[in-house]
């Protein structure tokens, strides 16, 4: 599913050789400009206090359905309610 809106989790459908192909991301903001959208990412769970915050095509990223769902839950409902 190809990303269209802030807040879903993403990551790169072909990442770079040296990167984590397993790194997931943050949409903080989607830039809609047809064929050349953008999104600004931030990546999760990186240890780091501010980790950066990168403009990318948003055809270079796929949704990460289960990791959002459970997000958006999370923010619907609580920690109390997780499964």
């Amino acid at each position: 599913m190809k990303p269209s809106r802030r807040g879903q989790i993403v990551k790169f459908h072909t990442p770079n050789e040296d990167d984590n192909p397993e790194q997931l991301y943050i949409i903080l903001e989607y830039i809609e400009d047809g064929c050349r959208s953008r999104a600004k990412i931030q990546a999760a769970n990186t240890g780091l206090s501010f980790p950066t915050i990168s403009l990318v095509l948003a055809e270079d990223l796929e949704v990460d359905e289960g990791q959002t769902f459970e997000l958006e839950y999370y923010l619907k409902h609580g920690e109390h309610d997780l499964f």
